[in-house]
């Protein structure tokens, strides 16, 4: 279960006999502890290295500084930018 404290977790899932990943944003193990939300549909095996790339490309247009971390990001800004732009063709 670590994937539910990532900051960016991934977690693999079988459906059917298709391989699909569920993705969770904004998970700590830190003082703040936190279990990650769900960003929304899970992604084919062929989806997620673009929807991982999609993710940290939003986080570098959206951190206030090269050294503002994911997580601080992710925590002032919300999950609201990432889907908006994971599911922008849906």
């Amino acid at each position: 279960g670590h994937h539910h404290v990532g900051h960016i977790g991934i977690l693999g899932v079988d459906k059917k006999g298709t391989e699909y990943y569920q993705v969770t944003l904004g998970g700590s193990a830190d003082e703040f502890t936190a279990v990650g939300k769900i960003v929304g549909r899970a992604f084919t095996e062929h989806e997620i290295v673009d929807a991982i790339e999609t993710i940290v490309e939003v986080y570098l247009d959206l951190r206030e500084s090269a050294d503002e971390r994911f997580l601080d990001a992710y925590r002032r800004v919300g999950i609201a930018p990432f889907k908006e732009k994971l599911y922008a063709d849906n």
